[in-house]
């Protein structure tokens, strides 16, 4: 039997329950373990959960998903956090990174974008919709540096199938699209993403396509 994922939702819209259940009703090996509707019955519900994965709306009618997040970010290190709001402006991603999250999903997503995005922070991957990523991108690019300026900093050894595995992350495709372009199992896919993580000394796809270009490797 595969392993069970225990995911606890903090949202209050009843809609958005709905969805996020039913979606999840496609896995039969996750589970919804709880769910709350406003700031005050997550911090004693959510925080004295044993859910392995967080869905976090950060438009709470009581409080501030960013709170929350970092609350849970103590009270769960072992957890993994992935906001899933309407919220899409630059500076609620950054505050949601900087306060724990490991993955932020926009609203009006499909029920599989939803399920990739949780397989993907369920293997050590860090989800981000693709209109986020590429402005986190741009953000980071120094001015004026053209994609793939190398610099002085000597690139670390990568497998070509890492850098296969590399280039198509910074295209932004998801690691299912990936396993199916190059051949391989989306495990394995998870695999070498981790390993770039390393390699790179860094823990999210962002940082992990910013410093690939810093250091020439794209």
């Amino acid at each position: 039997m595969p392993e069970l994922t225990r995911i606890y939702l903090i949202e209050d819209d009843r809609s958005i329950q709905l969805f996020v259940e039913e979606t999840l009703k496609q896995r039969p090996q996750w589970r919804l373990v709880g769910c709350s509707d406003t700031y005050a019955h997550a911090q004693v519900m959510a925080l004295n959960s044993m859910a392995d994965v967080f869905l976090v709306d950060l438009g709470l009618p009581d409080g501030r998903g960013e709170d929350m997040l970092h609350q849970l970010a103590v009270a769960r290190p072992d957890a993994e956090l992935l906001v899933f709001t309407v919220f899409g402006d630059e500076s609620r991603l950054l505050t949601a990174l900087q306060m724990g999250a490991t993955g932020y999903v926009l609203k009006g997503c499909s029920g599989d974008e939803l399920i990739e995005a949780i397989e993907q922070i369920c293997e050590g991957g860090a989800p981000i919709s693709p209109l986020l990523a590429r402005m986190l991108l741009k953000k980071f690019r120094p001015p004026g540096e053209a994609p793939g300026s190398p610099t002085l900093v000597e690139p670390p050894p990568l497998s070509d199938r890492e850098s296969d595995v590399l280039k198509l992350v910074a295209q932004g495709y998801l690691n299912k699209e990936i396993a199916k372009k190059l051949g391989i199992g989306s495990a394995t896919v998870s695999t070498h993403i981790k390993n770039l993580y390393r390699k790179l000394a860094v823990h999210t796809r962002v940082q992990v396509v910013k410093v690939a270009q810093e250091r020439g490797l794209i």
